[in-house]
């Protein structure tokens, strides 16, 4: 079983390759389809580890690296090639921009936990979804431009995004509003020209995915400030009654 679950991790890299292809061949609807499936993928693989308890069963074999290196191909590099292809960004230089901004996520050590809890920290790489909705929205190319900026940015400031499948905050909401965005994307991917009003309805769960980040981060920042704002203020009083 455990093997089995390594092997379910790998078929996302396959689907990335596959899509990679789709692009190239001028598919890009194919493309988007198979990256949904490496997404769903990628969502469920990690709760069948921990369920099958893969790492005591094969300890010699790192499938959170290859986790990650499956990853930077469906949610980098494939949307990336979509932005070119597609000519959606006509000056490949923007293009930098989610390359550079990934490599320091996913470079740094402590991406995905936080104060001992499972978080993501700095943007999370969604560059499939950005490109998905930049795809079916057709927006003017300096509204892309812009999208590309803002999350490049919060690609290196360290704050908390949600990490469903291991620290379901809200887990009503977070899991299943996730679901249910999840079954919307599948039925638009499926018209092949979707209706932009459900389009534009869709975008509540990456509002919500967004918006929940950022008063989670804030709620931790506030009470470690509170926190050590409380031990100086302890610290004092015990140096004053020494005196």
């Amino acid at each position: 079983m455990a093997w089995f679950v390594h092997a379910y991790t790998a078929f996302g890299g396959v689907l990335g390759m596959l899509a990679l292809i789709a692009i190239v061949d001028g598919r890009t609807p194919l493309a988007l389809s198979l990256l949904a499936i490496a997404i769903v993928i990628d969502m469920t693989d990690g709760m069948l580890a921990r369920r099958c308890r893969v790492q005591e069963v094969i300890p010699d074999f790192d499938g959170a690296k290859m986790d990650d290196l499956i990853d930077f191909l469906t949610y980098v590099w494939a949307p990336v090639l979509i932005l070119h292809v597609e000519g959606l960004i006509s000056n490949p230089a923007w293009l930098i921009l989610p390359v550079i901004g990934s490599l320091y996520a996913y470079g740094r050590p402590g991406m995905k936990e936080v104060d001992g809890e499972a978080f993501f920290v700095g943007f999370p790489s969604y560059w499939n979804i950005v490109v998905l909705y930049v795809y079916w929205m057709q927006p003017a190319e300096s509204v892309i431009q812009a999208l590309l900026v803002f999350f490049f940015v919060l690609s290196f400031v360290p704050m908390r995004y949600l990490y469903p499948s291991k620290n379901p905050k809200y887990p009503l909401a977070t899991l299943g509003l996730g679901a249910v965005w999840v079954a919307v994307i599948a039925l638009m991917l499926a018209q092949g020209e979707p209706n932009q009003t459900l389009v534009t309805l869709s975008l509540i769960y990456p509002a919500y995915y967004m918006g929940a980040s950022f008063y989670i981060d804030i709620s931790y920042r506030l009470k470690h400030n509170a926190e050590r704002g409380a031990d100086h203020h302890e610290s004092d009083s015990s140096s004053i009654e020494a005196l």
